[in-house]
């Protein structure tokens, strides 16, 4: 969730300028970060129930796997959704799952990024990334980044 929030905010200057100039906006950030380029792309789970969508039938028993990146991309729910907006409504995110597969550790994961993204637009001016060093975890259920590098410009 951190380097992805860095790594977006470095990646659309108009959102970091944004935040850098009014760092109660940081809470936006953080729900544009998890619905723009959540950390868990899937979720496994078991129909209790037979589940019809979209004229499908999914019967009780089966094995469904949650694309939670895709869900957070619809375009029937978040209008213009491949752009990074600090200004969207960001309700209804599948980040952390819904329902009773919600997250137990989503508050306090907002909680942490939100402390330690504060903590760093009041002693960062200004940041850039090196594009050519990063790297991406290789994974099939997690995103995120091996290596971030980055440059700041202390306050």
């Amino acid at each position: 969730l951190l380097a992805h929030a860095w790594y977006w905010a470095w990646a659309t200057p108009d959102e970091r300028a944004k935040v850098f100039a009014d760092p109660g906006r940081v809470p936006e950030w953080i729900e544009e970060t998890l619905r723009y380029d959540t950390s868990t792309q899937m979720l496994a789970r078991l129909t209790t129930t037979d589940v019809t969508l979209h004229g499908t039938t999914i019967p009780a028993g089966d094995r469904v796997l949650i694309l939670a990146g895709s869900a957070n991309r619809d375009e029937r729910h978040f209008p213009d959704p491949d752009r990074f907006d600090l200004d969207r409504d960001t309700s209804g995110i599948a980040s952390f799952g819904v329902g009773r597969h919600f997250c137990l550790g989503a508050s306090l994961a907002r909680l942490e990024a939100r402390i330690v993204l504060e903590e760093l637009i009041k002693r960062v001016g200004d940041y850039e990334i090196d594009p050519e060093g990063t790297r991406r975890v290789h994974s099939v259920n997690v995103r995120g980044f091996e290596t971030l590098p980055t440059t700041v410009e202390v306050r």
